[in-house]
């Protein structure tokens, strides 16, 4: 545990200072219905299906193709340039559109610019392209809403077939339209420093129209002393509206000086650079006494918007006990980034009765936890004490709203536990810093013989900003000999992998994945059982008992046969061994153990007969009649001349050839 006497944070002799921004020059994307649409500088925002506006006849008076509104805008003024709209097209059926558009630009209820299809682009050829508008814009001042108008006055196909037709498109990232307008977009606020000890604490606050979704989707954010860029993660805080991000310097040289710090910005990849700079003057004092990071009065955010790391490693084990199944599960939760801030920080107030706080930490009561260990700045074990003993009945709610993690598709069904147990591991460090956790859940439940459960499905709770970046999963499941998960199965995943093997003292189970998407859906399946023509040792003596007496068979049938091939089909039995070993059902199972032996029986019943040589007739000689007599006299020799006497008459013959 860290030192409880924590020593005061001191304000630099400065003042707050807007460093950014004059307007500058941005792509807001047209998304939404054509009646109800809306532009956004994000290009995450955009949808995976595009929205159309079709014309499949000639327009000869005006006629909506659609609206788009901006609703929050950064309010201030703006200078005279020349805005764009772009939006793809696509004429087919027909050789060409001639089309006479036009688009109007409003910013509260004062139009601003107005702009009509050019000689050289009111033809639209057969086929894909881009339509374009160049609008005009006055100086003036911005006021909300923009909004964005287009109309299509006349529309002509050329050479047209029957269903001729002219789509315009928008809203996804194959057909992206783009109203490209110069406008005020934000505040970039460099806060005076505060000092704690040698640490410095240099706070900069985003105001934007658009909240936290600045944060969660801009392209990149650097804060730089001197020059030199600070690496760490800051802490995000909410200021109303805005965000509020404190870097921590620590390369101070001591006693006064001053320091140049410039923060550099940029909202989107092909956008403009934000940046601004000024100068403090700070004191720092050599006092010790802090965790080295910065330590916010209020609530830091859970995400700055790029996702936190996440990684689940989970265990199941199915036992039978006294008659019943018992499914026993240790699932670890290791957090990083943000959300492990966020954690540890809300750990550090249990108890705080501050109504700012969020309900999913205002939930937690001071239980044992006192003043003297409460934003102490350190987790105390009396606080982890409390966190584990009020989180179990809190957990479903901590998970969904804190994590963003669907407790009971990750973990099960809480109401079925019979027993659960959470321990929290800081991985060594006790400090309000940011650095990982883990979150282990170890529960008990008795589940229903053959009755299909779901050992886990996708638990992350899509946010619009995300609070986890792509996580690791890995989960292992083991049997008993006399227990089975039968018939596993895996849906509807494209980035995890499953196998399910079976041996004779009990099954496994594996499901992993790395880089998983937030968004990624998949179920995995079970059937529970303790039924002896699942489990694997009551199956694998059925099928050996099958086979050793299916082979006895074969070899009775073969007493007097050749068996060279029926040796050859032993070899089926690997191919019975790999279909048990791989999990497959029962039936599966006993189908290639009945098919094999009626394999073995068949070669065994068309295997040809052995010759017995007790059997045989004595050996076959050449004989040859006697000239004289006609009595058959066996050739006993190959040599020639062969002289021997007739067995008839008793005449000598010779063979000479």
């Amino acid at each position: 545990m860290g030192p409880l006497a924590i020593s005061p944070a001191f304000s630099a002799s400065a003042e707050d200072v807007v460093v950014c921004c004059d307007p500058e020059t941005v792509d807001l994307h047209l998304l939404g219905s054509s009646s109800a649409g809306t532009m956004s500088p994000f290009i995450q925002n955009l949808a995976d299906i595009s929205q159309t506006a079709t014309i499949a006849n000639a327009v000869t008076s005006e006629e909506e193709v659609g609206v788009w509104t901006l609703n929050s805008v950064w309010t201030g003024a703006y200078p005279s340039a020349v805005w764009q709209l772009s939006i793809p097209y696509e004429v087919s059926n027909a050789g060409g559109a001639q089309i006479n558009a036009s688009v109007t630009v409003t910013a509260g209820s004062t139009t601003i610019g107005e702009a009509f299809t050019s000689p050289g682009s009111s033809f639209l050829a057969q086929g894909t392209g881009t339509l374009e508008f160049d609008i005009d814009v006055d100086q003036g001042v911005l006021s909300n809403p923009i909004k964005v108008e287009l109309t299509a006055r006349t529309v002509v196909f050329s050479v047209p077939a029957g269903d001729a037709k002219l789509e315009l498109k928008w809203g996804s990232s194959d057909d992206d339209a783009t109203l490209t307008a110069t406008i005020p977009l934000l505040e970039l606020k460099l806060l005076e420093p505060e000092i704690e000890g040698s640490d410095v604490y240099l706070p900069l606050v985003i105001d934007s129209p658009w909240g936290m979704e600045t944060l969660a989707h801009s392209e990149s954010i650097e804060m730089r002393v001197n020059g030199i860029a600070l690496n760490g993660d800051p802490i995000e805080t909410s200021v109303g509206d805005a965000v509020r991000i404190t870097w921590t310097w620590d390369g101070a040289s001591g006693g006064i000086e001053s320091i140049n710090v410039e923060v550099i910005f940029n909202l989107q990849t092909t956008g403009p650079t934000l940046s601004g700079s000024t100068t403090f003057e700070i004191e720092t004092f050599d006092t010790g006494g802090g965790t080295g990071s910065y330590y916010p009065p209020d609530e830091p955010l859970r995400t700055n918007g790029d996702g936190s790391p996440l990684i689940i490693t989970a265990s199941a084990e199915l036992e039978s006990s006294n008659g019943d199944l018992k499914l026993s599960r240790i699932t670890s939760i290791e957090v990083d980034g943000e959300m492990a801030f966020w954690m540890r920080w809300g750990m550090d107030h249990i108890g705080d009765e501050n109504p700012e706080l969020s309900p999913v930490l205002g939930h937690f009561n001071a239980g044992a936890v006192g003043d003297a260990e409460r934003v102490s700045r350190f987790i105390e074990p009396v606080e982890v004490d409390e966190f584990e003993r009020q989180l179990s009945n809190l957990a479903t709610v901590y998970l969904a709203s804190g994590m963003a993690i669907d407790a009971e598709e990750l973990l099960g069904t809480f109401k079925n536990f019979e027993t659960i147990g959470i321990e929290l591991d800081l991985h060594g460090q006790d400090a309000v810093v940011n650095h990982p956790l883990t979150l282990t859940f170890t529960t008990t439940e008795n589940v229903e013989d053959g009755a299909r459960i779901d050992l886990i499905r996708s638990f992350i709770v899509v946010q619009p900003a995300p609070i986890w970046d792509d996580y690791k999963l890995e989960l292992t499941g083991k049997t008993t000999a006399t227990t089975s998960f039968s018939v596993s199965t895996l849906r509807e995943s494209k980035d995890l992998t499953f196998k399910h093997s079976r041996l004779p003292w009990g099954e496994v189970l594996l499901l992993e994945g790395d880089n998983i998407p937030q968004d990624e859906d998949f179920t995995l399946s079970i059937n529970p059982t303790s039924s002896p023509i699942n489990s694997p040792a009551p199956l694998f003596v059925l099928v050996a008992t099958a086979f050793l007496a299916g082979w006895w068979f074969a070899l009775r049938m073969t007493a007097k046969r050749h068996r060279r091939w029926l040796y050859g089909e032993s070899v089926l039995i690997l191919v019975v061994a790999a279909i048990h070993y791989f999990a497959f059902p029962p039936i599966f199972v006993a189908g290639s153990v009945v098919t094999v032996i009626v394999i073995w029986w068949f070669t065994a019943i068309i295997s040809p007969r052995r010759l017995n040589l007790d059997e045989l007739d004595e050996a076959i000689v050449p004989t040859i009649p006697c000239p004289a007599c006609d009595t058959p006299n066996p050739v006993e020799s190959d040599e020639r001349p062969y002289r021997f006497p007739c067995t008839g008459c008793g005449r000598v013959i010779k063979l000479v050839a």
